[in-house]
């Protein structure tokens, strides 16, 4: 086998620093470079990043005999959020006690409420802005679905803030040496989460949902259920943000969504969804540990390693994807385009809150364009960066009423 190649790297850290300051995703590029197969290291750790959709499903369809787990206390995000180590978004092993805990809250997200009206304001608005009420609006869904409690609006916008205060330095966190700051805002976040999800659960009934689904279940165990999947509730906002800045520069797109959905047609807005999740998807990094020695991608594989699937590479490699870097949601009315979308992950491990997201996405961007034409303050470049997940770097948006001339 040829040698694998290796990412640039600096002196003990890595490649922590490009990953943390970059003005672009660069695994893509590096990815574009050096081939679907190479060594990351961050820090003194080394990974193997795959991007080619065939080897991506190869580990993640593997799950029970080669790739069993997502590396133990070395996991993405167990290793950053602790706090949430017992539920199921840092869950390693899939168990006997996994696959209760995943089938209750693939229950309670079918019954989630999804809001119709998500009371985005007219005119400029930020995405830091966006990002956050709709995530508030997330928040108090998923507490009424779960526990059945009725968060008020100052539990939610504290939710939100915490989780962006833990995601935001997520790179640099992970930087060499001691960080007291980055430990006192994280302590005092996680704090503030583990005090409102445990206010919800101690003031909720016995009969509340989850606890309906999974009775054995303490308090302590159930507020971190609930943390873990309020987990992903940035990783939901951001996908929505970039596909209205994408509405914006292709006009005509808006306005044949607006006319299907008078007609009642959704299906060029569920193919905009799609779209937007393949170059802005949900999941940035997909983490599994090779049980014993492998190949991946041509790469030889010894027990322990650890191999990551990074998303955004899958989607717009160039075996399965024509003009990759181009919005065409149409590319969707094609029959194959399941073999190298997976912004959810896929197989067994396949994120249990998908079709909610969906859904959600779905609904946030009928409810602004059934109303209001989509437009950016600048037409200036935009790009995406990685923090813990991939990051909009846009204008502002503009939402202009439908009855406004201009």
């Amino acid at each position: 086998m040829r040698a694998t190649p290796t990412a640039p790297r600096l002196p003990v850290v890595g490649a922590l620093p490009f990953l943390r300051y970059g003005r672009s995703d660069f695994l893509l590029k590096t990815g574009r470079r050096l081939g679907d197969a190479y060594w990351l290291h961050l820090g003194r750790e080394r990974v193997l990043i795959v991007g080619h959709p065939s080897a991506a499903a190869d580990v993640l369809e593997n799950v029970g005999d080669r790739f069993p787990d997502k590396g133990g206390p070395r996991g993405f995000r167990r290793s950053t959020l602790p706090f949430v180590g017992g539920g199921l978004s840092t869950w390693n092993a899939m168990d006997a006690e996994w696959r209760p805990r995943r089938s209750a809250a693939a229950r309670l997200l079918r019954k989630a409420h999804i809001p119709q009206d998500w009371k985005l304001p007219e005119g400029r608005i930020t995405g830091t802005a966006l990002r956050r009420r709709i995530a508030e609006q997330v928040v108090r869904s998923l507490s009424k679905a779960f526990l059945g409690v009725d968060a008020t609006p100052e539990q939610a916008t504290e939710v939100v803030a915490s989780f962006n205060a833990l995601g935001a330095d997520f790179w640099a966190g992970k930087l060499p040496g001691p960080h007291p700051y980055r430990a006192r805002a994280a302590r005092g976040a996680t704090a503030r989460l583990e005090a409102i999800a445990g206010a919800w659960v101690d003031g909720g009934s016995d009969s509340a949902p989850i606890r309906h689904h999974l009775p054995d279940l303490g308090p302590e165990r159930i507020r971190n259920e609930v943390l873990s999947q309020l987990l992903s509730v940035g990783t939901l906002t951001i996908p929505i943000e970039w596909a209205l800045h994408l509405l914006a520069e292709h006009s005509d797109v808006q306005s044949a969504i607006r006319s299907d959905l008078v007609a009642g047609d959704h299906g060029l807005l569920h193919r905009v969804v799609r779209e937007s999740l393949r170059l802005c998807p949900s999941t940035y990094w997909i983490q599994r540990r090779a049980a014993h020695d492998t190949d991946v991608a041509g790469v030889r594989l010894a027990a322990g390693d650890v191999v990551v699937i990074h998303v955004p590479s899958v989607h717009r490699h160039v075996d399965y994807w024509e003009t990759p870097d181009d919005f065409e949601p149409d590319r969707f009315l094609e029959s194959d385009w399941k073999h190298a979308w997976m912004p959810f992950g896929r197989a067994a491990r396949l994120c249990v809150a998908q079709r909610y997201s969906v859904d959600v996405m779905a609904a946030v961007l009928a409810d602004i364009l059934s109303t209001r034409r989509v437009t950016r303050v600048s037409l200036g470049q935009s790009s995406l960066g990685t923090g813990l997940n991939l990051i909009p770097r846009a204008g502002a948006l503009v939402l202009t009423p439908l009855r406004d001339p201009n």
